[in-house]
């Protein structure tokens, strides 16, 4: 028998993960595939000649050699995480099947016993003996399992099959995939480079700088947003509320938030009172004002401006509320139904690239806490939407370049919960 417990680890799994590893490895096969062409042309067209000859065309062979290794290592790798994905994917689908199965056992018990949240085990207990004892809890019981037998012992074996055809596909691939990835791993040439050579000859060959530069803009050699756009979503609230209510609303606008919005908001309110709602809208202000002076553009929305808004937001939210609070609010900010999902990934990265900030520099000043703001910004280690309206990272595309998000929306995790003792 195999119980849920048991690919407790299967539910909690998360194949996009993966699929974003496999990725990068195809990343790297695609940027030597297009380098082995000019490398094709060098050796097309150079002719060594001197003493040096024989160690310069052993060299260039070499080269070609190390990216051919590394092109069919990466690629064994990358092709073994797909069928890893592919087997997470069907081992997750067998085991939400086992979950619903074990849910209508529960039902077909529940006027038994309340099974709680392990039917199986319950039923298994309602069903035969355990001990000499277990006959006295059972008095009284005997006619409705007999009743229930044939039904409940069919959704019984039905749950347990799923269950153990999971374990043993995700079991079984991830074995393959060990097996392939060491030895793709084992495939690899072995080469080292002293760093600081490295980096010398590099300062020392300013085209080689720019190679570099033109580089770190190219999405092949940067990940791509997929792992952002799929991690920071979060559910939508659809319920809407006007905040603050009276008697402070006598005396301040009231705006329209969500009923998540407006339940940390009166956390807020209950241990800072008025003067915390007001220091609240006096940072939100400020981030605007802030943004404009450092990166002034003329709609604020999904360029660098945006980008370091809503990390000095947070940054300085932190500061005077800490990071927890400042956590769940910002991301009950998000929960508007239909944020379309580059936009609310973007918002959700930048406000904890913002957090980390504040969180490393505790007694920084808001000035300073700016600069750091915006040296992540002009570092790339902040996102933007690009062009194509996908995530791009802050210094991959000019901010005049940014574009709009697409339509799309995904589903969100759940809001971050209140950490005991804050």
């Amino acid at each position: 028998m195999t119980y849920r417990d048991e690919v407790k680890y299967i539910e909690e799994m998360k194949p996009h993960l993966v699929d974003v590893a496999a990725e990068d490895f195809k990343r790297v096969v695609r940027l030597v595939d297009s380098a082995l062409p000019t490398l094709e042309e060098v050796k097309g067209r150079t002719e060594w000649t001197g003493e040096g000859k024989d160690l310069l065309d052993r060299r260039l062979q070499e080269a070609d050699m190390l990216l051919e290794a590394l092109r069919n290592g990466y690629d064994k790798a990358g092709g073994a995480l797909d069928d890893y994905v592919a087997a997470q994917t069907e081992a997750k689908r067998l085991v939400a099947e086992g979950v619903r199965v074990e849910g209508a056992l529960g039902n077909a018990i529940r006027h038994i016993e309340d099974p709680g949240s392990e039917p199986m085990k319950k039923w298994e207990d309602l069903r035969g003996t355990q001990n000499p004892f277990d006959w006295i809890g059972e008095i009284g019981t005997g006619d409705d399992v007999e009743k229930v037998r044939a039904e409940a012992d069919r959704l019984f074996n039905e749950a347990s099959d799923y269950y153990g055809r999971a374990k043993r596909a995700e079991t079984e691939a991830r074995g393959l995939t060990v097996a392939a990835l060491v030895s793709a791993r084992n495939g690899l040439p072995d080469f080292l480079a002293d760093s600081s050579h490295a980096q010398a000859i590099i300062g020392g060959v300013p085209d080689l700088r720019q190679e570099i530069y033109q580089a770190a803009k190219d999405p092949n050699a940067r990940r791509p947003g997929s792992t952002i756009l799929g991690e920071y979503q979060v559910a939508d609230d659809p319920n809407k509320e006007l905040f603050p209510g009276a008697p402070l609303s006598w005396f301040t606008d009231q705006r329209e938030v969500t009923a998540s919005e407006a339940a940390i908001l009166r956390e807020l309110q209950d241990q800072h009172g008025a003067l915390g709602l007001k220091k609240f809208q006096e940072i939100h202000d400020e981030a605007f004002a802030v943004a404009d002076a450092r990166f002034a553009t003329p709609d604020r929305n999904d360029d660098q401006n945006d980008a370091f808004r809503h990390a000095y937001w947070n940054a300085r939210l932190t500061q005077e509320f800490g990071e927890d609070w400042t956590n769940r609010f910002t991301s009950a900010h998000e929960t508007l139904p239909n944020n379309p999902a580059a936009r609310e990934a973007m918002d959700l990265y930048n406000n904890e690239v913002g957090r980390s900030v504040a969180v490393a520099n505790p007694d920084a000043s808001p000035e300073e806490l700016a600069n750091k703001v915006q040296e992540a910004v002009q570092q790339g280690r902040t996102v933007v939407i690009g062009g194509d309206g996908q995530l791009d990272y802050s210094d991959q595309v000019r901010t005049e370049d940014t574009g709009k998000p697409g339509d799309q929306t995904l589903p969100g995790h759940p809001q971050p919960e209140k950490k005991t003792g804050s």
